[in-house]
């Protein structure tokens, strides 16, 4: 097995809960998980695991790009990035109401206003009393601290264990990498186009490939198991059904999610008319395998009020599989529609444990 997964108590001793703005004193179950990389392979990589909260607390307001909370918890700009100085990028994640499992990235804060990104979407289902957290962002050196989990590097020209970031701003399908980040021997993360890069973000939801060299790796990653409702974004592409778009995602649960259990309804994952005439697909990679720049090796679709695989009979139920693993991550591959433009859906999976 490539995986290995622990959650230990929330009884654990010593896990910093001071600064944390709830109504529950109890602390948030603590897990840690190993994922076994080859050598000479592509492997993709989540961290199903959150680190730990800033603040968690009531909403006292939400429009446009600012969400405001009661009292003043903050000092000003606490929250917002400045090399060198202030290296945390943090995000919120709504916990309840009409947009819970949504996460927007800060931009700055004041004591108790956050300023966030929030994209295409849109703050104005939030309501007074909906929960947040805010949580930093697993960061390179976060995640991977001195380089523990990797090859480091001899030079740039010798790079060992290379991360590979997919961009899922792209148009199309099969994708290159947007960057490679690598461990230095000297003890920091370096971008091939970003140069230093301790502080880069691994975004929520997002699986990077760590393609590994001669040796293989098996990076730790240890942090507070997610708990709440998670809602993540697929872009359908503009053009006509011949368009396609590639969603590279990754559920953040600590045990196997079926596709029976996984929330893809048909107003988010689209059934196709037929099985070789397929609308949206699942590719799911083999981690096992040794391979550089591997193809998928299933595919599944629905067809007939059913999951399929495509190697399979097109009568084969594939609903109870458990494709959506622990500390991997798949691509959603969308087709286009005749819209003149992008149309995004929300795809939400509700926290199993409630």
């Amino acid at each position: 097995m490539s995986l290995r997964v622990l959650i230990l108590t929330s009884l654990l001793t010593g896990w910093p809960s001071s600064g944390i703005a709830q109504t529950t004193s109890s602390t948030p179950p603590i897990g840690f998980i190993r994922k076994d990389c080859p050598a000479n392979s592509d492997t993709r990589v989540s961290i199903p695991l959150e680190r730990q909260a800033v603040y968690i607390g009531p909403v006292q307001e939400a429009s446009s790009n600012v969400i405001t909370v009661q009292g003043s918890p903050w000092t000003d700009d606490e929250f917002k990035f400045a090399a060198g100085t202030q290296d945390e990028s943090y995000y919120v994640l709504v916990l309840s109401g009409a947009n819970a499992g949504r996460n927007y990235d800060v931009t700055s804060n004041s004591s108790n206003t956050l300023t966030v990104d929030v994209g295409t979407d849109s703050l104005d289902s939030i309501s007074i009393g909906d929960r947040i957290k805010l949580l930093p962002h697993w960061t390179l050196s976060a995640a991977f601290p001195s380089g523990s989990g990797v090859d480091p590097s001899t030079n740039v020209l010798q790079r060992r264990t290379e991360l590979l970031v997919q961009d899922d701003k792209k148009v199309g399908i099969n994708n290159s990498s947007v960057e490679t980040f690598y461990y230095t021997q000297a003890s920091s993360w370096q971008g091939l186009n970003s140069g230093a890069a301790d502080a880069a973000v691994l975004p929520p939801h997002k699986a990077l490939v760590v393609r590994n060299s001669s040796l293989a790796t098996s990076p730790v990653f240890v942090g507070v198991v997610p708990s709440a409702t998670q809602t993540l974004v697929l872009r359908i592409p503009a053009g006509g059904q011949d368009k396609q778009q590639d969603n590279p995602v990754s559920l953040l649960r600590p045990v196997p999610v079926k596709l029976n259990d996984s929330g893809l309804d048909d107003t988010v994952f689209r059934p196709s008319s037929l099985p070789i005439s397929r609308t949206d697909e699942i590719l799911v990679f083999d981690d096992d395998a040794e391979a550089i720049n591997k193809s998928s090796k299933f595919t599944y679709y629905k067809w007939a009020g059913k999951w399929r695989r495509l190697d399979r009979d097109a009568d084969y139920d594939a609903g109870e599989e458990e494709i959506f693993t622990p500390g991997t991550g798949v691509i959603i591959r969308t087709s286009g529609t005749a819209a003149a433009t992008e149309q995004v859906v929300y795809w939400t999976h509700e926290d199993p444990t409630l």
